[in-house]
């Protein structure tokens, strides 16, 4: 999968876990996707060379629509999201796969992230 259908891809891997582990309701698709993008973009700085400014000026374009930006999750909630990832229908091999984005709308398709970062991500102070 590539072009415009693998940016379109981008921060959906988490989102739909997000969306997935909270029982469809506690948040609406758009606020799991922009936290899903945010933390994709965090991602994307450490394995994909995305600029600190990109990623700051995606967190700050969701932050000034009012869209959630942040992921603090208990251990808990980490665990029962990363399952939620795992359903994802870009996991290949048991390997929960990234869009990632080398610049604002230049991505890479299928990039395996370590569970270790994803738990990291996913820490209250939600840094990568």
């Amino acid at each position: 999968e590539g072009g415009l259908r693998a940016i379109l891809n981008f921060g959906h891997t988490l989102g739909h876990g997000i969306e997935n582990s909270s029982g469809y309701g506690k948040y609406l698709h758009g606020e799991a996707i922009s936290m899903g993008q945010v933390a994709a973009a965090k991602l994307s700085t450490e394995l994909a060379g995305l600029p600190a400014a990109s990623v700051e000026r995606i967190t700050n374009l969701f932050k000034n629509t009012g869209l959630p930006t942040k992921l603090k999750f208990t251990a808990r909630q980490r665990v029962k999201l990363i399952a939620a990832m795992r359903l994802d229908k870009k996991v290949s091999d048991g390997e929960i796969k990234f869009v990632l984005a080398k610049r604002i709308g230049k991505v890479v398709w299928g990039q395996r992230v370590p569970d270790k970062l994803i738990q990291k991500l996913l820490t209250a102070d939600g840094r990568a």
